[in-house]
């Protein structure tokens, strides 16, 4: 995902940093995850707490950092006679709510914002309904729900018409944002430890937790994050 500051590119430099000057450490915090990326890559190594004020970062940790496995979907699968991804990206739209993303966000007679392609936006819509539907009706435990959110989330920014954040969309469209929304499925690291994820402010956080490594990388002037992805929030 595009993401401000995101350190994906510096992952190996900071495990560098870690192996060299720090012994015996098991617990990793990291306290500002945004996209969860630093978590998610040490979670090979260490028990791992993770926190952002942002609910679609706190619902990629609980899918990725919280969740030590993947499901299987069993229920749901069985209920579909179909593996739940297929029946999500491929299946025809039916709506039970009215359409969030598809009225405010795509170019139609409710909205001049061209966010997403209205194909795009009502299959977003309908993932979304879908996803919580699965839940109300108990066919799909709490993992799953993470898991499936998730992979809509990391899915979206693939098929948006923006430069970069959600602060402003394209006047013209962009390639990739005509092409037909694909769920990604995510890897899942199994550390068979007692991983938390919170969100919180990290001001409130900080006195409730413990552990041997603090990883920091706050927001870099007072302005939140949110404005640049409502849409994911």
């Amino acid at each position: 995902m595009r993401y401000i500051g995101s350190k994906i590119l510096l992952l190996e430099e900071i495990e560098k940093v870690i192996k060299n000057k720090v012994l015996n450490a098991t617990t990793f915090c990291d306290i500002f995850s945004g996209t969860s990326t630093v978590a998610r890559y040490f979670k090979k190594d260490f028990e791992i707490i993770s926190n952002d004020l942002l609910y679609f970062s706190f619902v990629l940790q609980k899918a990725t950092i919280e969740n030590d496995y993947c499901s299987k979907f069993e229920k749901i699968q069985k209920f579909l006679n179909c593996e739940p991804f297929d029946y999500l990206q491929n299946n025809e739209i039916v709506l039970t709510k009215e359409p969030f993303i598809y009225k405010n966000y795509s170019p139609n007679e409710y909205s001049e914002r061209q966010y997403f392609s209205n194909e795009n936006a009502l299959r977003i819509d309908f993932i979304r309904q879908t996803i919580n539907d699965w839940q109300e009706k108990k066919l799909i435990n709490e993992n799953e729900y993470f898991y499936l959110l998730s992979s809509l989330i990391e899915s979206i920014p693939f098929v948006s018409n923006i430069a970069g954040t959600y602060g402003a969309y394209l006047k013209h469209w962009d390639k990739r944002a005509l092409k037909k929304l694909e769920l990604v499925k995510l890897d899942v690291v199994e550390n068979h430890k007692k991983n938390k994820c919170f969100n919180v402010d990290a001001n409130e956080l900080i006195h409730k937790i413990s552990g041997d490594i603090l990883y920091i990388d706050p927001p870099y002037n007072s302005r939140q994050y949110a404005p640049n992805y409502h849409i994911l929030e």
